[in-house]
Parts: C-alpha cells; structure tokens; sequence
C-alpha cells in the first residue's frame, strides 16, 4: 500500500523544498526517539517522516514519486534511520543535518555553513547528561528560618514541591536530583537547583544565625521595671525589665535564633530595649524631671 508522504509531513503537494525541511525538522524533534524513550508510537512515526523526507527532500526522487506515484526503494525496502548506514548512504540535497539535529542533542553533525548532501552524518551513539537548571525562589522570612514547603511551576509546565530546610538564608541552595533538563540516548536527567532569596522582615533582623530585635520601653517601664511580651521565630514570650534598665540595653534569649543547616545548633535572639521619652510631657513636667536629674546629678558629683 502506498504511503502518503506530503500527508505524512503533512505538508501540499506543492510545497517548496523549504517548507518539506521545516516540516521534516519540526517532525523529527518531536518524535526523535532519544526524546520519548519506550515510546513505540513515537518510534513509529519518526521511522514514517524519515522515510518521507528521504523521497520528498531528494529532488529527483520525488520527481518520480510524483509521476509514478510509488517510489522503488529496491528489494531492502525503506532504510533504518536509526542506523548509522542510513545517515551516511542517504544524499540530502543542499541541506544543513546540523540545523535539523543539532542543536536537539547539542553534538555531531555537520557544522553550520557547510553543505551536508554528501556528509557524512553520525547520529549520536553516546550518553550525554542533562543540564542542571538554576531556579531563583523568593521565599518569605519566617519561612526560611523555620522552614516549609513550596510548589514551583516550572517553564515546561510541571509543578515540583520543595521542600526548604530551617535556616536557609539568600543564596542558599537546594538540589532536586533529576529535576533538570533530561538526559539524551540514555544519559541521565540534570537537577534543578534552588537558589532562595529571602524577603527583609519588617522588625527581625538576621546576623548569621541570631536575630536582632528592637524593643521600645517606656519611662516608667525602664525605672521601675516590667513584664513585657516580646515577638519570637516561633511565638511570643514574656520578658522580664530590671528596674533602672537603660535604653540601649541589650537582652538574650537563648537559642531562639536561627538553626544553622550544617550544625543543627541554633543562635540567639538579642533583644535591644530602647526608652522612649513621652512626646506629651507639659513643660511644668519636664521642668520637674530635668530637676530630679539635675538634683541626682548634683549629689553624685559631690561625693
């Protein structure tokens, strides 16, 4: 039964010779083998548009296959495109092999420029790894120093769950194994590496892996002392001032920082309390302040 060819690559019968090769090239990267390995249709069809493309792309073998409505392969019957014979015994006239493969598996052929009809074209026979993808994921403060899990939508539309460790911090990298992009004739797939950028928190502020707070206190807090709630990683959690606290005073709370990624161990969370004056004092009330200062003053310098 005759095989349809212009249906095949599903081009008019009077399609130049450049819109059969532009057909032919999109045809065979989408069912080239090394790209759907165990697929036994893909293998199928890609035997189908090679045979096709052998008598469509060759001018006087297409000239016959469009007057006599049949081509004579002779007795072997159509070639094997996937062997290394058919590549070197098939004529291509005036076209560039490189253009047409090589820039799917990213080795062998003829380099551009060069006329590939009488070339020699040795499809790949070798494993060749996949490339690693880099991928930048912006990633919310909280959610770095504790750790979560996020979902990424990748360019060629999967979607890959990530998990982040606690403690990460920007320009920490997470590797996904075969996650990148696939491997050709059998080698293996690349990994995709995460690459976290972690957002500013509006009050925590990160130093390797302790936290820095600032904690306003007021006049009476600072001189007589108090019981305060102060914000934490993970929660709040009651902070006691000493009377006569001073601002700029700084406060530990140990190992409520970050968790380093290696060590496990995690930092410390130092509270800076800062005394903030009224800004409704009356002048009579500052007067008197200023005086009980002035009077203490006064008294030390004495002794």
């Amino acid at each position: 039964m005759r095989q349809d060819y212009y249906k095949i690559l599903g081009v008019a019968k009077t399609a130049s010779k450049d819109d059969i090769k532009t057909a032919f090239k999109k045809l065979a990267r989408q069912y080239h083998p090394d790209l759907n390995p165990n697929d036994a249709e893909a293998e199928k069809k890609f035997k189908e548009v090679s045979e096709a493309y052998e008598v469509l792309g060759d001018d006087k073998k297409r000239k016959q296959y469009d007057q006599m409505g049949s081509f004579n392969f002779g007795s072997s019957g159509p070639k094997n495109p996937y062997s290394q014979n058919y590549w070197q015994s098939v004529q291509f006239d005036d076209v560039d092999l490189e253009d047409i493969f090589g820039d799917i598996f990213g080795f062998g052929g003829p380099k551009r420029g060069q006329r590939a009809g009488r070339t020699q074209y040795r499809p790949p026979n070798r494993a060749k790894n996949g490339a690693d993808i880099e991928w930048s994921l912006p990633i919310d403060f909280l959610d770095a120093v504790n750790g979560c899990e996020k979902q990424i939508l990748l360019p060629d539309g999967k979607k890959v769950k990530v998990k982040i460790p606690a403690g990460v911090d920007t320009g920490s990298k997470i590797r996904l194994s075969g996650k990148g992009h696939p491997g050709v004739a059998g080698g293996s797939a690349g990994n995709l590496i995460i690459v976290t950028q972690v957002k500013e928190h509006p009050y925590f502020k990160r130093d390797g892996d302790d936290i820095h707070l600032d904690v306003d206190l007021s006049l009476a807090e600072a001189l007589k002392g108090a019981k305060i709630q102060v914000p934490t990683l993970t929660g709040t959690v009651q902070l006691t001032i000493p009377p006569k606290t001073q601002s700029g005073q700084k406060m530990r709370l140990k190992e409520k920082g970050v968790k380093n990624l290696k060590t496990g161990t995690k930092g410390h969370l130092y509270v800076h309390l800062l005394v903030k004056i009224p800004d409704d004092l009356s002048a009579e009330e500052i007067e008197q302040i200023v005086k009980i200062i002035e009077n203490k003053e006064s008294i030390e310098r004495a002794w």
